[in-house]
């Protein structure tokens, strides 16, 4: 965080589980930080400042409801989507995909950015693979996928 020091991976091992949900996590919450819920943003900032547990801000009743609204919000954009608009978001995912992967084997060597305002221009941030997002949401989620486990989408 600008305004003093950011909780590492390590630090997110307790709920995360190992290194890669770590990092993944890590990049969520620096997302979740500047992103436009106000209460998401509380909760991320505090979990990266260190002022609450990544524990505790996942079962807080009132994080987990913006966390809840925020994926229904992108669960019901994507089942608006056409198939076309599905394609391409999903081809733009994979493209996000093998970027990332590229970053992660950077970050492994040491040799990358940590900071990820030094990966965006000023004033920007990463939106990811929905960067381009049209009237389906975001890329790279929902599609045409089969419901999983927990029912139909």
């Amino acid at each position: 965080m600008p305004d003093g020091r950011e909780v590492d991976q390590a630090e997110l091992l307790d709920v995360a589980k190992d290194e890669d949900r770590a990092r993944s996590l890590l990049r969520a919450l620096r997302t979740l930080s500047t992103g436009p819920d106000p209460k998401l943003r509380e909760m991320a900032r505090g979990v990266l400042r260190g002022d609450l547990t990544a524990e505790q801000a996942f079962t807080d009743p009132e994080y987990t409801a913006a966390l809840f609204s925020g994926a229904d919000k992108v669960r019901r954009a994507g089942e608006r989507r056409t198939d076309a608009e599905a394609r391409e978001a999903g081809e733009r995912f994979g493209e996000w995909q093998q970027a990332r992967r590229t970053e992660d084997e950077r970050e492994d060597q040491g040799t990358s950015h940590s900071d990820t305002a030094s990966r965006t221009a000023p004033g920007q941030q990463s939106a990811g693979p929905w960067q381009h997002s049209g009237v389906g949401g975001p890329g790279g989620l929902g599609g045409s996928r089969p419901g999983g486990p927990f029912g139909p989408r």
